[in-house]
């Protein structure tokens, strides 16, 4: 099951809006605001008949807030704008999703989303019927996810539940992390259990905890953490490493937090709902995962990494994400990028968005670069230290000699010294172009007399 494209009607922001999606990854880039968290939303909407046709699965809908608000230009008054569409097509399917809101009293349509719906009551039947059928992984994960986490865990903490326990709560921005805590926490001793007592072979339950901790670690190694497993000395999950030892993940850092909670939630879904694969769920199983703020929390170096890492853990998995970062938009083909902006008619006040595919390659190319080219931002931030910078280069390479530009120029030179200093490489880079500066000022010297010679 792959998300091909998404089309949205008067959904919050967007009066219109349709929006492509590479079939692995898209990386969805914007300024705040301007609706890349609501397209995530949007189409968890669009899929949702086929999680609520699962037992343990429920639904999203189009909400009466998701309604866009319209005011006339110049006045205050704002009224809500209907109908709200949702409209999506999907690998595999025949005829595209639709879901529709039509008034403030209505309620979301789905009778243009049968073929979805059906697909999903067809693979609960097969669940039903021990049929070893592949579920596709389902999942978002907002940017609330470490600090949002759902209280109800009893449930979620018993092994024997259905395999369509992988959807529940499976479109909720709220962190399934503590759940996940309980399920390994009961499933270490049940490994136990099944090695030290005949009744219990047969049970893949060591299998799927495998599969978990090498899912983890692929993601979390390139800082340096490893072993994640239920720690019975600290009573939680904990992970080693290198040269901190074993630690409860409650102690490590928020990125680290970030990332174990999100990585161990998809590998714990996976498992859930395609235990036949055994150590090999997170590998195999198909299906999309949408992550707002990818890079959440996270060193730049670890931004540079982690779209690869994610998608050497779940190589079948297509990701739709967001970002503001330009390291993480450095390591992705300009093809997997789309760029949402939006403008103001000037003449009806209302905004017009689009989502577009960049014309310049992006994978490889400095973050400097990302910021100028992409996103539209001047690398050097607008501070008083770099104007300095500025003004002193512009009086290096002036052809106009005067006291008065001396004079600046060597105050200039004061604070810039007095900041960066001697060895900082802005100043040796002015350094650089008075050198060049004076051997041009001696070329066209000699030129000159030689001139005048003749």
């Amino acid at each position: 099951m792959k998300l091909e494209t998404l089309q949205l009607t008067n959904f919050r922001r967007f009066k219109h809006l349709e929006i492509s999606f590479h079939k692995n990854l898209t990386v969805l880039a914007a300024r705040n605001g301007q609706g890349k968290t609501s397209v995530l939303d949007a189409a968890t909407i669009a899929l949702g008949t086929f999680v609520g046709a699962f037992d343990l699965g429920k639904a999203k809908h189009i909400e009466q807030r998701d309604a866009r608000y319209k005011r006339e230009k110049n006045k205050p008054e704002s009224e809500q704008q209907f109908p709200v569409e949702v409209k999506a097509s999907l690998s595999g399917l025949k005829n595209p999703v639709l879901r529709k809101l039509s008034g403030a009293k209505n309620k979301t349509t789905t009778k243009d989303a049968v073929e979805l719906a059906a697909l999903g009551k067809k693979m609960m039947t097969q669940v039903r019927n021990l049929e070893p059928v592949a579920l596709p992984l389902l999942a978002y994960y907002g940017s609330g996810r470490l600090w949002n986490v759902h209280k109800n865990v009893t449930r979620k903490s018993v092994l024997s539940e259905s395999r369509t326990m992988g959807y529940e709560d499976c479109f909720s921005s709220a962190s399934s992390f503590t759940q996940v805590q309980q399920w390994m926490t009961k499933a270490t001793f049940a490994a136990l259990q099944q090695k030290s007592m005949q009744a219990y072979e047969g049970y893949n339950i060591a299998d799927q905890i495998e599969g978990i901790q090498e899912t983890v670690n692929t993601v979390l190694s390139i800082e340096g953490w490893s072993g994640f497993h239920y720690s019975v000395h600290h009573e939680e999950l904990a992970m080693t490493h290198e040269e901190l030892g074993v630690l409860p993940v409650s102690l490590l850092s928020d990125g680290v937090r970030a990332m174990v909670s999100l990585v161990a939630d998809m590998a714990w879904r996976c498992a859930k709902l395609n235990p036949q694969m055994g150590a090999d769920a997170p590998m195999k199983t198909e299906g999309i995962a949408f992550i707002d703020e990818v890079d959440m929390h996270l060193h730049p170096k670890w931004q540079q990494t982690v779209i690869g890492s994610l998608r050497a853990a779940f190589p079948r998995v297509q990701f739709i994400v967001t970002s503001h970062s330009p390291q993480v938009l450095s390591t992705v083909n300009s093809e997997s990028i789309r760029l949402i902006r939006s403008e103001q008619d000037p003449e009806t006040g209302e905004i017009q968005s689009d989502a577009t595919i960049p014309t310049m390659q992006s994978r490889g190319v400095a973050s400097n670069e990302v910021m100028a080219e992409l996103q539209g931002i001047d690398p050097i931030p607008g501070v008083e230290e770099a104007q300095w910078l500025k003004d002193y280069k512009v009086l290096i390479t002036s052809s106009q000699s005067s006291p008065e530009n001396e004079n600046t120029k060597q105050k200039l030179k004061a604070k810039i010294l007095d900041h960066f200093g001697e060895q900082h490489p802005e100043w040796l880079e002015c350094q650089r172009l008075e050198r060049l500066q004076q051997m041009k000022t001696k070329l066209r010297g000699k030129t000159s007399a030689g001139g005048s010679k003749d």
